[in-house]
């Protein structure tokens, strides 16, 4: 198994653009296509931001990103230390509703389902961790 990663001690909404840049380059240097890069950037940029803002409440916090490639799945591995939240139990959003009826919220976890192939919750003493599964056919970097 191949595997990138990336920390920040004290990650701060304005080191995003680090996290997506990171994400991009791991994925397409792991065999990842350049869908597959777009789609894990989006999601995974999501839960970072609702973790920097929800759960550090918009103070500087750990946040740890791994990117995982083996067998056909490309893996991100999302780390902080912020109030256990499992995004995996939120309720679907009804999306036929009309916008003025809808609440606030709810729709960034809709697309990180969207987007990916399986989200995995898992905490642990450490901290949450949230693996974003995305099944590739992944390619020898610099392959045809």
């Amino acid at each position: 198994m191949k595997s990138l990663t990336l920390r920040h001690t004290t990650a701060e909404v304005r080191d995003l653009n680090d996290f997506r840049d990171f994400l991009e380059k791991a994925i397409l240097s792991l065999g990842g296509s350049d869908d597959d890069a777009g789609d894990m950037v989006l999601a995974v940029n999501e839960a970072v931001t609702n973790s920097l803002l929800h759960g550090y409440g918009g103070r500087p916090g750990p946040i740890g990103l791994c990117v995982e490639a083996d067998d056909g799945e490309l893996r991100v591995i999302l780390y902080d230390v912020a109030a256990p939240f499992d995004p995996t139990q939120a309720p679907p959003p009804d999306i036929n509703l009309p916008l003025e009826d809808r609440p606030l919220g709810g729709l960034g976890i809709h697309m990180m389902r969207q987007l990916t192939d399986a989200l995995i919750y898992h905490r642990s003493t450490e901290g949450n961790e949230l693996t974003f599964v995305k099944r590739a056919a992944l390619v020898q970097p610099g392959g045809d």
